[in-house]
């Protein structure tokens, strides 16, 4: 439906009964279709929560994100808060159940144990995951509604509250297009021994959160969420360069191979991380790792 660009679902009902291809791509007999009334009880079964949205509509104007520059990746957030945010996630028992639950179910069966099962993520038992981020753009601009009459005082900036659309979006910072933009951060893993390149994790995140912290919450998740999937390898970018997340990996017997952010990196911090490469093996040359 949204390759075809119809945003209608009853447009879209239609077109099933008149298209056999749309039909079949679909998963569909032609002819035996299903109703207006189904699809919206099936996105309904998709969605376990009583509210369409996870924070509130009613909160505080935020204040824009920081960008940098094109091609640069954001400082990697202090060590002692992704240190804490891993702390508090341990003392879990297991993860919190998410409204989203039964869709990443649906994903599990249906397309990764099936590519599992062809070996198309290569080795389960011995994996080679890379994680990383990407904006997921829902609008051009923020999307509120205005409580005050502070701009008609002339109070500039405004930080009252605001009446928000789509309050599960906020503002974050594309730094490969040297932009802002107003939506998702869409955090996933990928099988990086697939040839193919096949998810195995697609988590959406608030676009302003930064990917150390995505990274933190997505590998507690898939952890507890597919036990029977063993890690071996960690391939991240310089956004991750982060002592915990190397402390995190190493407990767990995962080989790193980050990439050095130079912007939050310096020499004591750098010092203080190659003290744990040679248990692995690597040495660093430049920007690369042998």
């Amino acid at each position: 439906m949204l390759q075809v660009g119809e945003l209608s679902i009853t447009e879209w009902v239609n077109q099933l009964h008149r298209c056999p291809l749309y039909a079949i791509l679909s998963g569909f007999e032609y002819g035996k279709t299903p109703g207006v009334g189904t699809f919206y009880h099936f996105f309904k079964r998709l969605w376990s929560h009583t509210s369409a949205n996870l924070s509130p509509k009613l909160r505080l104007n935020r204040k824009k994100v920081k960008g940098g520059k094109k091609g640069e990746k954001a400082p990697t957030k202090a060590y002692s808060k992704i240190a804490n945010l891993m702390a508090q996630l341990q003392k879990r028992s297991a993860t919190k159940p998410q409204p989203f639950d039964r869709l990443l179910v649906l994903f599990q069966q249906q397309f990764l144990t099936v590519s599992a099962t062809l070996g198309l993520l290569g080795d389960t038992n011995a994996l080679s995951i890379a994680g990383d981020g990407m904006p997921l753009q829902t609008a051009t601009q923020v999307r509120s509604r205005r409580l005050c009459n502070c701009r008609e005082l002339g109070i500039k900036p405004c930080r009252c509250y605001r009446i928000y659309s789509q309050p599960d979006c906020d503002m974050g910072w594309d730094s490969y297009r040297n932009r802002y933009f107003f939506g998702y951060h869409l955090y996933t893993f990928v099988a990086a021994d697939s040839p193919y390149d096949l998810p195995l994790y697609p988590r959406l995140q608030r676009a302003s959160r930064h990917d150390a912290t995505s990274w933190v919450v997505s590998a507690r998740e898939f952890v507890e969420r597919f036990r029977e999937y063993t890690w071996d390898k960690a391939i991240l970018d310089a956004a991750h360069d982060a002592l915990p997340i190397y402390q995190y990996l190493l407990s767990r017997k995962v080989k790193p191979f980050i990439d050095l952010n130079l912007r939050s990196t310096g020499s004591k911090g750098f010092a203080r991380m190659t003290s744990h490469f040679p248990l692995l093996g690597f040495r660093f040359v430049k920007r690369g790792w042998r």
